[in-house]
């Protein structure tokens, strides 16, 4: 399982990865922060989506296969932060970036379910 989940995680970075750049359209992203150019939520949604993978990648390389699901572990951090961040009014980009973490564990999940062939 861990196998299948990290080529799955490799495969969804890849493509986060490619529509991360088009949007930041060559720009360093922390530059693209600092710019004061105003809000910035559609990188940072995209940013958080690549944080949320990179994040479930390591954890899914160094363990092991115990029947814990690390996809519903990181959704439950990041879904956790999120609401915190609601709670204390945030900003748009840090709301924006946590979202795009909770949307893309999200849209991981059930895309791992349809694909399982059961128990």
């Amino acid at each position: 399982m861990p196998s299948a989940l990290a080529a799955e995680v490799d495969r969804r970075l890849g493509a986060v990865e490619a529509e991360l750049t088009a949007a930041a359209g060559g720009a360093s992203l922390c530059s693209i922060s600092r710019s004061g150019g105003g809000s910035v939520p559609t990188v940072k949604y995209l940013e958080g989506r690549m944080a949320a993978l990179l994040e479930l990648r390591r954890t899914v390389r160094r363990t092991s296969d115990d029947g814990a699901d690390p996809v519903a572990a990181a959704r439950t951090e990041w879904t956790t932060a999120l609401e915190d961040l609601r709670r204390r009014d945030a900003g748009p980009d840090w709301l924006a970036y946590r979202a795009g973490g909770v949307d893309e564990l999200n849209e991981l999940g059930p895309a791992r379910e349809e694909g399982s062939t059961g128990h």
